[in-house]
């Protein structure tokens, strides 16, 4: 991590909008396990910073999709627990013994191949987590015969552990009785088996819609951060989420265009006289993809413009006011669900949704966390 950039395009993180969240969903659950979801970079917004921070304020247990994220972890200092939530290459599960973190066994195959390949390394464990499938079809099993028989294997093994099993809702941001029917097959299932020290489904939209004692954990990415899973759960959710991401870049130049002069690759937007376009330089190699030609930005003052024509790798450009001038900064994303550059109407605009976006925010851009003074900056290209 590169405290160090020479950008002028950022990406400013709120950690304690982060920290509040937290606090806000745990308050829901109490006497459950809070496991911080802080897969893809924690959404984009820097896991180890983001670990780090919420480490310090209470939380024990992180989750990410794949061994090289708990790896990074372990290798920037975080010594609290950690669940790879995706199955590794079995061949590889001496390193998340020799890393002490937890990983997910999807099917018996899995496992046995897993197990085959454990070496001998004194007293040192691996946690389990099996993972019930309970109706997405991605992952796990729902055979209780196969899950009693990876019960077995683990118990009998001397460096495994059976510690948890969970599973994903594949509907619980939608008004549907599919999420009361995932959740009711993954109790009997789980309830017919011998239970481990965790027990988790609930997911963001599992830990804002459902209020069972069933479970003994929750898993929270996306609402961590500050966004709904939907709007209906938004709708629905008594927590109040505090967006925590903003996207500012500054103008690097103007033009003022003719009428019929066009701007940008083809130059098929066509200017009326005295036009005048500020160039920003934010593209999509940044993850401002390019269909999102004509969205708003925003200046200082509130004045909205909108990007014309063609989005570049490394710019895009803006219709201004005559007053507007090299030097001035320009907010794309920020932390105002009611604002047209809120984190919901940027992604609205190219029918996506918060998670795909926060994920395409790319790593050439720095990321400056505000939380505890002085403000934390990572720039992932100059690490």
């Amino acid at each position: 991590m590169s405290e160090k950039y020479y950008r002028n395009s950022v990406v400013e993180v709120d950690l304690n909008a982060v920290h509040r969240n937290y606090k806000a969903i745990h308050a829901l659950h109490e006497d459950k396990t809070f496991i911080a979801v802080v897969k893809a970079n924690a959404y984009g917004l820097g896991s180890t910073t983001v670990a780090e921070y919420l480490g310090a304020r209470g939380v024990e247990f992180f989750a990410v999709a794949t061994l090289d994220e708990a790896i990074e972890l372990r290798m920037h200092g975080i010594k609290k627990k950690i669940l790879v939530l995706g199955p590794i290459i079995p061949e590889d599960i001496n390193k998340a013994i020799q890393h002490r973190v937890a990983i997910t066994a999807p099917n018996l195959d899995w496992l046995q191949k897993a197990q085959s390949h454990v070496e001998d390394m004194d007293d040192k464990e691996v946690w389990i987590h099996i993972k019930v499938n309970s109706g997405m079809n991605r992952l796990g099993t729902a055979d209780t015969g196969e899950i009693e028989k990876m019960i077995d294997i683990i118990e009998r093994s001397a460096h495994l552990v059976y510690e948890g099993i969970y599973s994903h809702f594949s509907s619980a941001d939608i008004d549907s009785d599919q999420n009361d029917k995932e959740y009711e097959k993954f109790k009997r299932i789980t309830s017919s088996v011998r239970k481990p020290k965790y027990v988790h489904v609930q997911n963001s939209a599992g830990a804002l819609r459902l209020d069972d004692d069933y479970c003994n954990a929750i898993r929270v990415g996306i609402s961590l951060y500050g966004y709904y899973p939907s709007e209906y759960i938004r709708e629905i959710s008594k927590v109040d989420l505090a967006p925590s991401v903003a996207l500012k870049t500054e103008v690097v130049d103007v033009h003022v265009l003719e009428k019929g002069e066009g701007n940008s690759y083809g130059l098929d937007y066509s200017a009326t006289a005295g036009q005048k376009i500020a160039t920003l330089p934010l593209g999509y190699a940044d993850g401002f993809l390019r269909a999102r030609t004509g969205y708003h930005v925003s200046l200082e003052d509130g004045t909205s413009c909108p990007v014309v024509g063609k989005v570049c790798m490394d710019y895009i450009m803006v219709q201004v006011p005559d007053a507007v001038e090299p030097g001035d900064i320009v907010d794309v994303i920020i932390p105002d669900r009611a604002s047209e550059q809120s984190m919901e109407a940027y992604s609205d605009f190219v029918g996506t949704i918060p998670y795909e976006s926060l994920c395409m925010l790319s790593r050439r851009l720095p990321r400056l966390y505000h939380g505890d003074a002085p403000v934390i900056v990572n720039n992932e290209v100059l690490k």
